[in-house]
């Protein structure tokens, strides 16, 4: 008798965990911009508003994506890989193209990145992630252009992928040719390193490497998140580098 009374006072115990984790877990979005991209501004301007606005609640992540490139100035933050990136979100949301800005939210749903009502509108609105996997960061170093995180979770069983980023908290940089010439523009919690798990265990360790442009001035952060198919991001957890 008392072994089934341990055991379900263990599972009314993770169950009050599991809730009480739901409500603290953070929305992501996922902002598709570029330096090349006239437009952009207004909406990286957006997410720097809205991190500080929402703190620790939201997750901000800035993707800058390589197509603009052609006009004339090249991003020095843009990936052909976050341009792919942004491309399977077009899969996925059955579009058939890809612009900026874009605004990904909790992986779910996308919006022009610099319309500042409509985001704010769905922030405000239920939108939690409600299939958390209690997913750690449990230790982040950096080592030179190296940078290693140990992670632990719950359950193998919710999730199909798990995601690790590196973002910069902060860049200024003085654009010279383009749709954005002659103008200096401020990029926030830009992504510089990113790695994809479809394989985990409960606990492991996953190393991303930085670009060579990185200085030792730059603030960088860890962010891993968790992502189900047919649903999009279920958890999400952020750390200081």
């Amino acid at each position: 008798m008392m072994r089934v009374f341990q055991k379900l006072l263990l599972l009314f115990t993770l169950l009050l965990q599991t809730i009480l984790y739901a409500q603290n877990t953070p929305t992501v979005i996922e902002l598709f911009t570029s330096q090349g991209c006239s437009s952009c501004p207004p909406a990286d301007a957006l997410l720097e508003e809205i991190k500080s606005t929402y703190g620790e609640n939201v997750i901000t992540l800035s993707y800058h994506v390589d197509y603009w490139d052609y006009i004339g100035w090249k991003d020095p933050f843009a990936t052909k890989g976050f341009t792919q990136k942004q491309y399977t979100y077009a899969e996925k949301f059955r579009s058939r193209s890809v612009y900026t800005p874009q605004a990904v939210i909790n992986g779910r749903s996308h919006y022009t990145g610099s319309d500042r009502t409509t985001i704010y509108n769905v922030l405000n609105s239920k939108n939690s992630i409600s299939q958390p996997i209690a997913l750690t960061i449990s230790e982040a170093k950096q080592n030179g252009n190296t940078v290693s995180v140990d992670y632990k979770i719950a359950t193998t069983n919710t999730a199909n992928e798990l995601t690790f980023v590196v973002t910069i908290n902060e860049k200024v940089t003085q654009v010279k040719r383009g749709e954005n010439r002659n103008r200096t523009l401020k990029n926030t919690h830009i992504v510089v390193a990113e790695q994809t798990l479809h394989r985990y265990a409960t606990n492991g360790q996953i190393l991303l490497q930085l670009p060579d442009w990185i200085q030792p001035t730059d603030q960088l952060s860890i962010v891993a998140y968790a992502t189900k198919s047919n649903v999009g991001i279920i958890d999400a957890v952020t750390a200081s580098l």
